[in-house]
């Protein structure tokens, strides 16, 4: 469930909003930070899959509001301990429900919050004995994906990395018809997508939980589409994983009629 992304687009779309809108703050920031003199790398993947930490550059926002562009690890390491029967428990968030965000991420949520823009992201549809990934992609422009983030030291090196998990909400039906795995522990999910003009309000650190939880409902499914591709999770798909390979479109026969 929203465990994989695409950014490989991301900066062919930044340079063309740009041309067509050139006061468009967002583009300016990413042009001046990865296009013009700058030596910054954008993380470009044609599929980032999460288990695997991959790095990503994200957006957040100074105490100024001043918005700048990061590169991060997705995979944000949570801990609780229950005052009732006194045991711990402790995971990697990978992506955290909108319902939970203010218990889990308590402590961050109103300081720590972050953009991540994709071209896209996968699901995996199940259907008879089998799963069949879609890749779901914005009919106009770019997602504008919801996260949180958090300073954490390394267990092994003690080097402090920067480190986000995406925000989810309930689907839209596109997503739900997608996101249909039954052993989801949460159900049919999606990824928090925002609106372009939403982009400041969510990373502006004045706000509070009132504004936030105005934001926290499904993506259009007018806005976005999907369609199956190759299964690039299968071994062999080794060494093909980050290639235009993952994004070509297969039209499996048998799922004319789910």
């Amino acid at each position: 469930m929203c465990y994989w992304v695409g950014t490989k687009k991301v900066r062919e779309e930044m340079l063309r909003r740009l041309q067509q809108q050139p006061d468009d703050e967002i583009a300016q920031l990413f042009y001046k930070t990865f296009v013009g003199q700058s030596t910054a790398e954008f993380k470009e993947h044609y599929v980032a899959i999460a288990k695997a930490n991959p790095e990503l550059s994200v957006m957040v926002a100074d105490e100024k509001k001043n918005i700048h562009f990061r590169t991060m690890t997705w995979g944000l390491p949570w801990s609780y301990q229950d005052k009732k029967t006194g045991k711990s428990y402790s995971r990697i968030m990978i992506n955290s429900t909108c319902e939970k965000v203010f218990f889990v991420h308590k402590d961050i949520i109103f300081k720590k919050r972050c953009v991540i823009p994709l071209d896209g992201y996968y699901e995996f549809f199940h259907f008879g004995s089998d799963v069949y990934p879609h890749f779901m992609f914005p009919v106009e422009g770019l997602f504008y994906a919801a996260g949180v983030w958090e300073e954490v030291a390394d267990t092994e090196t003690g080097e402090i990395r920067e480190v986000f998990s995406i925000i989810t909400t309930p689907p839209n039906e596109l997503a739900q018809k997608l996101h249909n795995n039954p052993k989801a522990p949460n159900g049919p999910r999606m990824l928090m997508i925002l609106p372009h003009d939403k982009i400041a309000h969510y990373l502006n650190p004045s706000i509070g939980k009132d504004d936030l939880k105005e934001l926290f409902h499904p993506y259009p499914e007018s806005k976005m589409d999907a369609y199956p591709t190759p299964r690039f999770l299968r071994k062999e798909f080794a060494g093909k994983i980050n290639t235009e390979e993952v994004r070509k479109r297969i039209d499996y026969p048998e799922l004319f009629f789910a």
